[in-house]
């Protein structure tokens, strides 16, 4: 899945569970084609990890988005955690206080094995 700039790639789907790399830079002119895409993953797989690891530029548009399909998650029954923010998204999700509202991990890996039990 790509926009201009910001690809999205399902990397492994199991169950409720998805796994998803993003790469590229998350703008305002990219996440409008990024966000219905992550959205539609997410109604099919309430449970993801979306891999931040080739994010190259975050602004508040990102951000924006990171929050938006956070909140469709947990409508759905499910969550949103974040894997391997290079360390320019890291600071900025800790600036702006949004590390307190998501599951972050250094690592897709540890991310996997922090998921329920019934859902890994």
């Amino acid at each position: 899945m790509t926009s201009s700039g910001l690809h999205l790639d399902v990397v492994e789907t199991r169950g409720p569970l998805a796994v998803a790399a993003a790469r590229g830079e998350m703008d305002l002119h990219t996440v409008a084609g990024f966000h219905p895409r992550a959205t539609a993953l997410i109604d099919d797989h309430p449970y993801v990890i979306l891999d931040l690891s080739g994010v190259t530029f975050c602004d508040s548009s990102g951000l924006n988005t990171l929050l938006r399909l956070r909140r469709h998650a947990d409508e759905n029954g499910g969550r949103l955690t974040l894997a391997a923010p290079a360390g320019r998204i890291m600071r900025m999700l800790r600036l702006t206080g949004a590390d307190t509202v998501f599951p972050l991990y250094a690592s897709v890996t540890e991310a996997k094995a922090a998921q329920p039990p019934d859902i890994r």
